[in-house]
């Protein structure tokens, strides 16, 4: 069986680009051959907007080759009345405190979000394990991961909604829990023995806060354990940036490498941040110049470009006496690290510059 996850679209009439990641996720089920579609909460991003687009989504996922499973998330937790039709390909569920779905290798437990308490729920979950197949569970749910930033669960309140605790979870049997609600990126947790936790991070980037290509999760049942596991990228919109620190003496060498980094986001729906910093020897108005035409040549949008031009003008500095005998003394040192030395350089550069622009 081939099972693709998901979550947190947050599919909104006012945002395009999401129903574009939708339109891609499908395709990459049909690709794919998948057997089931999940996504784990979050389809749309206020019970508002799943009515507005309701009509939308009915065609879009009607008569598709493989079932749709989803379940309610916290921000679209009031969208689904049992009298609503979002398609024939499309289930929802909705029972409480959870709905089981059986198939010949695989049982899935399915928990839609609500205002309880995760704890009340551990010992039915437990009871739901069947040992003679694949045990998947699918959450919306806040992780008590240690290295899971804040930032990262897009505008959520971090702790606000359905905490677990990743113990209590590796204690309940199941092989796979496959969760919605974090977005920033795919995080793969083996949080027991035989337990895999799996935020897939959300396929569209809703805030800058997502950052890089976005990805889906791959189970394939019929593959050996350790190669059950995979993830697949979509060519859906995010946010990415590039971050270069200019360093006197090799301003072309670092328009090369800005040049073939913006290259490389070519045809790709991004919105890109440039940030270029460091210090220069050339003039301040001729690199701009340069990298005003590199910018103009990549062939990415204007308006999907925002450049922070940060670097400085040192040739002051490099001129000064006291500089040069550092440098010289710098260059004389019995150590060939080459990074080391130009760290040292840039760190005694900026104590100049300070000096001179108190």
């Amino acid at each position: 069986m081939r099972i693709i996850q998901t979550s947190d679209l947050h599919l909104s009439s006012k945002k395009p680009e999401r129903l574009r990641a939708l339109e891609n996720i499908i395709f990459q089920a049909k690709e794919k051959k998948a057997d089931l579609v999940l996504i784990s909460g979050d389809l749309f991003d206020s019970d508002e907007q799943a009515d507005v687009l309701r009509p939308v989504l009915r065609n879009m996922l009607s008569s598709l080759p493989f079932t749709i499973i989803a379940i309610p998330g916290n921000h679209d937790m009031e969208s689904y009345r049992s009298d609503l039709n979002f398609g024939n390909s499309i289930r929802i569920m909705t029972g409480k405190p959870f709905e089981v779905t059986g198939y010949e290798d695989t049982k899935l437990i399915s928990v839609p979000y609500s205002n309880q308490n995760f704890n009340d729920l551990v010992f039915d979950l437990r009871k739901e394990i069947d040992d003679s197949r694949i045990n998947i569970l699918m959450l919306h749910c806040t992780l008590d991961i240690p290295y899971l930033g804040e930032e990262e669960y897009g505008q959520e309140e971090r702790q606000a909604y359905l905490p677990v605790n990743s113990r209590v979870l590796g204690d309940l049997g199941f092989d796979y829990i496959m969760s919605g609600h974090f977005h920033s990126r795919v995080v793969e947790n083996h949080i027991s023995g035989s337990t895999v936790f799996i935020y897939s991070g959300s396929p569209v980037s809703v805030t800058k806060k997502e950052q890089g290509r976005r990805r889906i999760t791959l189970l394939d049942t019929n593959k050996a354990k350790n190669r059950r596991l995979s993830f697949l990228e979509l060519d859906s919109f995010y946010y990415d940036r590039i971050e270069l620190n200019f360093y006197p003496g090799k301003e072309d060498s670092l328009l090369k490498e800005l040049k073939g980094k913006l290259d490389s986001f070519t045809r790709q729906d991004v919105c890109l941040e440039v940030k270029l910093g460091g210090f220069i020897s050339a003039g301040e108005k001729d690199l701009g110049k340069n990298i005003g035409r590199i910018m103009d040549g990549s062939g990415l949008e204007s308006s999907r470009l925002e450049i922070s031009e940060e670097y400085r003008d040192i040739k002051s500095i490099l001129e000064d006496p006291l500089y040069n005998v550092f440098k010289e003394k710098l260059e004389n040192m019995e150590n060939d690290d080459r990074d080391l030395r130009d760290r040292i350089d840039e760190m005694v550069i900026m104590q100049f510059s300070r000096l001179k622009n108190p």
